[in-house]
């Protein structure tokens, strides 16, 4: 791959490849290294950007509280960096949720959507237990949302097989300052219900995937996002859980690419 950083207004942005635009959304706590196993598949034909959301990476940590219009301008200022030549534009968990507030305001700027692993309309249930991951790692600081992710992210198989790369993801979490991420946190955790409800406004097609063990972004979120959105394919991946995207990145890939030269 080669691979160009360019800085769009503070945004480290990583462009790999030639053709039309795809820009990726990483999830919190991670950046947008998780994306590399897609820009080498992707980048053959297309023109891919990688972007660090706020508080992540190199991306700037702006002063206050953040609020999910803050990380959607931040995503706007990107698009707009390749002029009339509409983006497929995709989100991985809370860039998926960002994604998610972009389209349903700006989808006439786009070619697709597609989101992978992310969140919509949380239960109560769901809200309390993010609720409580956040005062976990509030007090017990960026070892606590690691060990809680191992958990949840990998099965017992994945950490047999796979021990080197679950190592690297969770270098990422660690990576950076703990208290610019621990900042977006209520952004993922509480920004579903400002876009519950408004996805049928969505004009472009979309791609909607996650794993069939995802425990926090569920095949349930999945469904209701693909009923909603008027022209939308679903995807669940049997037995897989969160971070799919980079331990089965082969199947995540060639889905995003079926999806990509259908448009």
């Amino acid at each position: 791959m080669t691979e160009k950083l360019v800085d769009i207004n503070g945004t480290t942005v990583s462009i790999t490849g030639e053709g039309r635009p795809v820009v990726l959304v990483h999830g919190v706590f991670m950046d947008r290294r998780m994306w590399f196993p897609q820009v080498e598949v992707l980048s053959r034909d297309y023109t891919v950007c990688c972007m660090d959301m706020l508080g992540h990476g190199y991306a700037p940590d702006p002063d206050g509280e953040l609020t999910l219009s803050d990380f959607v301008e931040q995503l706007h200022e990107v698009i707009q960096h390749f002029g009339s030549d509409k983006p497929v534009l995709g989100g991985f968990s809370m860039g998926g949720l960002v994604a998610q507030a972009y389209a349903i305001k700006n989808h006439s700027h786009l070619s697709g959507l597609m989101l992978m692993n992310t969140v919509y309309d949380r239960s109560e249930s769901e809200v309390a237990v993010v609720t409580q991951r956040y005062a976990d790692m509030t007090a017990g600081g960026i070892e606590s949302i690691v060990q809680s992710a191992n958990q949840r992210w990998f099965t017992d198989g994945d950490r047999r097989t796979m021990p080197d790369k679950i190592d690297e993801i969770l270098a990422w979490m660690r990576s950076g300052p703990f208290s610019a991420k621990h900042k977006a946190y209520p952004v993922f955790a509480y920004g579903d219900k400002e876009i519950t409800g408004k996805l049928g406004s969505i004009s472009c097609p979309a791609l909607i995937m996650t794993g069939s063990d995802d425990l926090g972004s569920t095949p349930l979120m999945a469904e209701k996002m693909a009923s909603s959105i008027p022209e939308a394919t679903l995807h669940v991946l049997a037995g897989q859980r969160h971070m799919m995207s980079v331990l089965n990145s082969d199947a995540v890939s060639e889905l995003i690419l079926e999806f990509l030269n259908r448009l």
